[in-house]
């Protein structure tokens, strides 16, 4: 027994070792807790700027006008009187589906566009290329040379007197600025100046040119541009974009530097011409529930895919009117169409058809 002892403790001493480490081992490890780290800012992220869509035209139309050398005919400049008009148009049965008139010196293309969810506004463009600078012209409500400021008649009615292709209306020299300087086909009529309105030039080659509103405009000589004689004139603007650059914001919603009425910092009908390269422009109208001028300046750029040179705006409100082969094709079902205005800006035809 006395010898059993020391063996029996040797084993008590081996089964409270191993008890105890199992025990130690059931025993999870205490894990301290991280430090929560504290959740950053949130930084609001600039939505990007979304580049329009490109407009989506519809496919060529069987009504478009085409006429070809072939059909006989020839070239034949111009008179710059004011009282003569362009070559008379061949005969051709109009249809709303019409959106070009091509010859051998002229080309224009015609369209009305949804804005959408874009420009949010309906707008309506023309493209147009001419042959010779004299068949981008000007006209009088008169049917006659005599400058009568009040003669006012709907721009259909002068468009079609002169054989227009395409024609848009001007400055409305006798309305918002009876003071405005007023120089057509060659001619000055009006040898006053407003001068806090731009003057956009269009020299014998067909170039534009914009004089800025100052207190010099009136004595800058503007039957001259750059050696060249200047064939018309207008006064309304502002200008949007001079020398390929866009006018800043700042100044086209300053309602000193526009006519009366033009409101440039709300949304408005607008009507604007604009230079692209020699002898190719475009004009640009949107509907009447419209743009302010920066929107409009904007929708001009883009439009012409950054390439307008020079962009004029024109008399705006129910004074918008663009006509395409003797239609009028902007706002036709406004109650106002047919307001009568004093001048328009047209582009002709110089082909004498057999």
């Amino acid at each position: 027994m006395k010898r059993l002892l020391p063996v029996l403790a040797a084993l008590l001493l081996a089964f409270l070792s191993v008890v105890s480490g199992a025990l130690a081992d059931a025993v999870p490890e205490t894990t301290p807790e991280p430090t929560a780290t504290p959740k950053p800012t949130d930084t609001p992220t600039p939505a990007p700027t979304r580049t329009p869509e490109p407009p989506v035209f519809p496919k060529e139309s069987r009504d478009n006008i085409h006429i070809t050398e072939k059909s006989g005919g020839k070239f034949k400049p111009l008179p710059l009187d004011i009282d003569q008009g362009g070559a008379k148009l061949p005969k051709f049965k109009y249809t709303a589906d019409i959106t070009v008139y091509e010859d051998p010196t002229i080309r224009v293309e015609y369209h009305r566009v949804e804005g959408g969810k874009d420009w949010g506004v309906v707008y309506y463009f023309a493209d147009i290329t001419i042959r010779d600078p004299s068949q981008i012209r000007t006209a009088f409500a008169t049917r006659t040379k005599k400058f009568n400021p009040n003669a006012r008649i709907e721009a259909k009615g002068i468009a079609q007197r002169f054989n227009a292709v395409f024609a848009t209306n001007g400055d409305f020299f006798g309305g918002f600025s009876g003071n405005a300087f007023v120089l057509r086909q060659g001619t000055l009529y009006r040898d006053t100046v407003e001068t806090h309105l731009d003057v956009l030039l269009i020299d014998e080659d067909g170039d534009f040119h914009v004089l800025p509103a100052s207190k010099d405009l009136g004595s800058i000589d503007k039957t001259t541009i750059d050696g060249k004689k200047v064939i018309n004139a207008f006064q309304f603007g502002p200008a949007l974009v001079i020398d390929g650059k866009p006018v800043k914001d700042k100044k086209l919603v300053d309602r000193g530097h526009s006519p009366d009425m033009a409101q440039p910092d709300l949304r408005n009908q607008r009507m604007c011409i604009m230079q692209i390269d020699k002898l190719h422009y475009m004009a640009l109208c949107c509907a009447h529930y419209g743009l302010t001028l920066p929107q409009f300046r904007d929708l001009a750029i883009w439009l012409s895919d950054g390439k307008a040179k020079t962009v004029y705006t024109l008399d705006g409100g129910n004074s918008s009117q663009m006509i395409f082969l003797g239609r009028k094709k902007n706002n036709v079902h406004d109650d106002e169409e047919h307001r009568g205005i004093t001048d328009i800006i047209y582009f002709a035809s110089a082909w004498q058809a057999k």
